[in-house]
Formats: C-alpha cells, sequence, structure tokens
C-alpha cells in the first residue's frame, strides 16, 4: 500500500492534469498524475492511492471503465470521476460502481477539494 495515500490524477488532457495537480498539491496532498488508464495500471503494482480522479471520457479504457476493473480486483480506493458529458447512462453505471460522485467540467476548487477530503476520510475509515 501506498502510505502516503496519493492522490491520482488520471486525464488525458495534460493541461487539465497539470492544473489538478497544482491545486491538489497546493494543499498539501501528494500527487501521482497519469495520461492513461494504462499508465495507471502499469504503474500501480502494490499500492492503493488514497483517492482516484479520473477522467470519464478517455481513448482507449475510459474512467469508469478503470474503476470497474479495479472494483473487479477487489481494490476499494475512493473514486471520483470528472467528465465534460454527463448522462443519466453513465450516472447509474458511476453509482454501481461505488464512485463517490461525478462532476462536470469545469468543477470549482472548492467542490473538488471538499471531495477529496471525504474519499480520504472514506478511505481512513476502512483502513
Amino acid at each position: 500500500m501506498d502510505r502516503n495515500g496519493s492522490i491520482c490524477i488520471v486525464d488525458d488532457d495534460e493541461a487539465v492534469r497539470d492544473s489538478m495537480r497544482v491545486l491538489v498539491e497546493s494543499y498539501g496532498y501528494p500527487v501521482r498524475d497519469y495520461p492513461s488508464a494504462m499508465a495507471f495500471l502499469d504503474d500501480l503494482r502494490g499500492r492503493e492511492p488514497g483517492c482516484l480522479l479520473l477522467d470519464l471520457h478517455m481513448p482507449g479504457m475510459d474512467g469508469l471503465e478503470l474503476i470497474e476493473l479495479l472494483r473487479r480486483r477487489r481494490v476499494q480506493t475512493p473514486a471520483i470521476i470528472i467528465t465534460g458529458r454527463k448522462d443519466t447512462i453513465h450516472q447509474q453505471r458511476v453509482k454501481a460502481a461505488g464512485v463517490l460522485t461525478l462532476l462536470n467540467k469545469p468543477v470549482a476548487d472548492d467542490v473538488l477539494l471538499g471531495w477529496i477530503e471525504r474519499a480520504l476520510e472514506k478511505r481512513a475509515a476502512a483502513h
């Protein structure tokens, strides 16, 4: 397990990853960021992040497919999915996968940080 409980950002948009990383690090959280679900999975071995910030729409494996795969592998890391295109089909799958919330881009800084804090509290309660 990753002792520092890094916040892992998985988003194919480099500008979005960079801005989220800067925001989250400015509040003292350790951050790891990845341009794809596969890059994240390649780096995951032996670690469980504190929280996942996942883009819903990415080439290859999207954020929802990633969290569904992690759940099948019994990885219960709290996850927040962020999207620019929200619909009821995704809302149902997100809920079924046990995702904390589905947020629309752009996300206000205080809203995102509030959900990260909830995720970390949930992770701490589970360990």
